[in-house]
């Protein structure tokens, strides 16, 4: 299983994250991206459980194409390795001009009807 992690850059916590990942199957492998907060928990609490770690990082070519936010062509990215679920962590979630990095994520997902679970704490 290949699963996603998106959230916020000033997510704190691992509580809710390790809650999530410990009910992932073995051999799961994490993919996430290269900001702090979530990205950079979800990969030392991924290999806490054992789990394999995709770490992406934005490109020029991301910028090129989003310019002004390479975010989203490394969304585009993550997503188009095989995604089996996208798990977002975002307290803001759904909440007018944020997480929108973390939406559009989201978006793309269901878009590509991957699964997709949204937690805000």
């Amino acid at each position: 299983m290949r699963v996603l992690i998106t959230g916020a850059t000033k997510w704190d916590s691992e509580a809710a994250i390790r809650r999530e990942l410990s009910r992932l199957p073995a051999h799961t492998t994490i993919v996430t991206g290269d900001t702090p907060g979530i990205d950079a928990h979800a990969k030392v609490v991924a290999l806490e459980f054992g789990f394999a770690v995709e770490a992406m990082k934005k490109t020029n070519a991301d910028y090129r194409a989003f310019p002004g936010e390479g975010w989203k062509g490394l969304n585009v990215r993550m997503l188009a390795t095989g995604i089996d679920m996208v798990l977002a962590f975002h307290a803001d979630y759904g909440k007018s001009g944020c997480a929108r990095g973390t939406q559009h994520a989201v978006t793309l997902a269901e878009q590509a009807q991957i699964p997709v679970r949204i937690f805000t704490q």
